[in-house]
Order: C-alpha cells, then structure tokens, then sequence
C-alpha cells in the first residue's frame, strides 16, 4: 500500500492559534482554496481511494478530492484528531495560562498527558494503529490519500517510520502538505 498523508485545509481556529480538538469546524477560504490545490497535487498520483478523519474539515478536503478525482470517499472516526477537553476553543496562551501544568506537559509531548475531558496521545495512537493496520490488510494493493490533522499525523507518521511515541511529536504537516510513505 502507498499512502500519502495530509492535513485538512486551513480553518479560523488554524489562523486564531486555537486549539480545534473534536471541535467540527469547516475550512475557511484559505482553506478551499489549499483543498482545491491538493486536487493539483495528487491529480497524477494515480490514487485508489480517499480515507479521511469524520470532522468536517477533513471531510470538505477529501471530498474535493474524491469528486475531482472519481475515486471513493469513506470518512472514520478513528483518523479524528485528538480530544482536547478543557482546550478546545483556547488560543494557546489562554491554555497555558489556565492550565498550566497540563499545557507544559502536553507541549512537551508526554504520551499520558491529557486535559479534563481530552485524550492522551497514546489513546490517539491506539487508536490510529488500529485503522492503519485495517486499512493495510484492506487496501494493501491500493494507493489511499489520508486527509487528517496534527496529532493525528504524527500518529500515523509514527506508525509508518515505527517510531516511539515520544518521538512523534517532531513531526508537523501544514495545511494541505502531502508526505508519502510505502507499506508492506
């Protein structure tokens, strides 16, 4: 299988420094327009499938995609990106400030860290690698965009490089940025 990971348009929240979480919130123009130059992008790659998180901004991106391209679109909820509880809605610095002790250890990446109401980063990768390893033995003849979010494509890129999860957090695609990894 050869999957290409990206991340969602750009939203208001992207823009704001706000934390999105579960929050379901569509792409801004900005955002259309990355999603319609992702088209561009992948128009050659000879793409089997569309694969994409279920929060709206995900699924706007993937279905320009699909629709431009003729290929299948299936959203999961498994590619979602993380919970965040207490911190959805907040600009950075009102996190940090309100809670600090959380917020530093989120920032530096602890994979048991969470906020009230939010999810660790290894629930995140629990979770991930159980919709990776079905859409490998699913699709493993296939070429598949996945359109997700920031720490759910670390969480993907660490399933892919086989790395610990306390290195993941290295890892950040920008709106509509496209990497590619092959999987046996």
């Amino acid at each position: 299988m050869v999957l290409y990971l990206t991340r969602h348009g750009e939203t208001d929240y992207n823009i704001e420094g706000r934390y999105a979480g579960s929050t379901d919130l569509p792409l801004n123009n900005t955002g259309i327009a990355q999603a319609e130059e992702l088209v561009s992008r992948v128009r050659g790659l000879s793409l089997d499938r569309v694969v994409s998180s279920s929060l709206l901004r995900a699924r706007q991106t993937a279905e320009r995609v699909s629709a431009a391209l003729n290929i299948p679109f299936n959203a999961c909820e498994n590619f979602n990106e993380r919970k965040m509880g207490v911190f959805e809605g907040l600009k950075i610095e009102e996190a940090r400030e309100l809670y600090p002790e959380v917020w530093h250890k989120i920032r530096a990446g602890s994979p048991d860290a969470a906020t009230e109401g939010g999810e660790t980063l290894r629930q995140v990768c629990d979770r991930v690698d159980i919709e990776m390893e079905r859409l490998r033995k699913e699709y493993r003849n296939e070429n598949i965009l996945l359109i997700c979010h920031v720490f759910v494509t670390q969480a993907v890129h660490r399933y892919c490089r086989g790395l610990p999860i306390e290195e993941m957090s290295d890892f950040i695609l920008k709106n509509c940025e496209v990497i590619t990894y092959t999987l046996e």
